[in-house]
């Protein structure tokens, strides 16, 4: 039997699209395990499914996805304290040990934080405040997949951007030795000034950078030559011309923040040790930019 070859491929659909239900579930549950069971269930139903009679295959799955996630929620509201607590990585709950994290971890980490300032929010303000502030769905398709009138999404958008902002910490104030090291970074590979930049790091400098989006996993790179490279290539992309430049302290380290047209583009947590770089991690993918932003209450400039 021959497939028509105007009609994509199902599965082929589905897993394009799986990192966005995946991030959708994970944010709304902050469980792993659990997001995977959704998403799982989803395919379940997806293949169940006529796709010829699916107008929009990512409103469909997204709709699901949700509809799942606030189904469990509901059903389990007693769980919630020990879904929040056990995601929490120690990164972000204690300074136990002197040395830096593990940046390759780092990206999960900043959903995860949003995860714990999500906890103030029922799973219906949670839904629709994910679907809005990460995923930028319009109010008509929010309130397709949630099931409530437009006006009323926009509410409970306000109570939760309220609560929110309730729970955002304030900024600190880099110490003044990291500030200098971070400003002769972000000059050095803002002007293509190479031999400056080598002077910043350390001799065993690590640079891990995030894929575009939320499947692609991390490049990382090791060693001065190899860091500077890679800097090299992505600096215009990270800090290049017409962006504008925000440094905070997030969990004891320096972070850059770089913005155009008032939108994140990338932000570069830095660990500095002995007056010298010593690792990197570079955040570009959307989802978590926003993750991490929202929870520092500095989305938009």
């Amino acid at each position: 039997m021959q497939t028509n070859p105007l009609i994509p491929d199902k599965n082929a659909v589905f897993m394009a699209l799986r990192p966005i239900l995946f991030g959708v579930a994970y944010q709304m549950l902050g469980c792993r395990a659990d997001a995977e069971d959704i998403v799982q269930e989803c395919y379940l139903r997806w293949e169940k499914t006529d796709a010829a009679a699916v107008r929009s295959p990512k409103a469909f799955l997204t709709t699901i996805v949700t509809r799942l996630c606030l189904k469990r929620l509901q059903s389990a509201r007693f769980q919630r304290e020990v879904y929040f607590g056990a995601a929490v990585p120690e990164f972000l709950e204690t300074e136990q040990t002197a040395s830096a994290p593990d940046h390759s971890q780092l990206a999960d980490s900043l959903s995860v934080a949003l995860l714990v300032v999500l906890k103030a929010l029922s799973p219906l303000e949670r839904a629709v405040f994910l679907l809005r502030e990460i995923f930028d769905c319009e109010y008509g398709e929010i309130a397709n997949i949630v099931g409530k009138k437009e006006d009323n999404c926009r509410q409970i958008l306000r109570r939760a951007r309220d609560r929110i902002a309730s729970r955002q910490p304030r900024y600190q104030v880099l110490p003044e030795h990291e500030e200098h090291v971070v400003r002769s970074f972000m000059q050095a590979a803002a002007d293509g000034d190479w031999a400056r930049l080598i002077e910043v790091l350390s001799e065993d400098a690590t640079l891990v950078c995030d894929g575009s989006d939320l499947s692609q996993g991390p490049l990382t790179v090791q060693g001065t030559d190899a860091v500077v490279r890679l800097i090299r290539e992505r600096a215009a992309r990270w800090l290049g011309e017409g962006a504008l430049l925000r440094t905070l302290y997030f969990q004891s380290h320096p972070v850059i923040l770089a913005y155009r047209d008032g939108f994140p583009v990338s932000s570069i947590f830095l660990s500095v040790s002995g007056g010298k770089l010593q690792s990197m991690c570079v955040i570009t993918c959307p989802v978590r930019l926003r993750s991490f932003l929202i929870q520092q209450g500095c989305k938009k400039v």
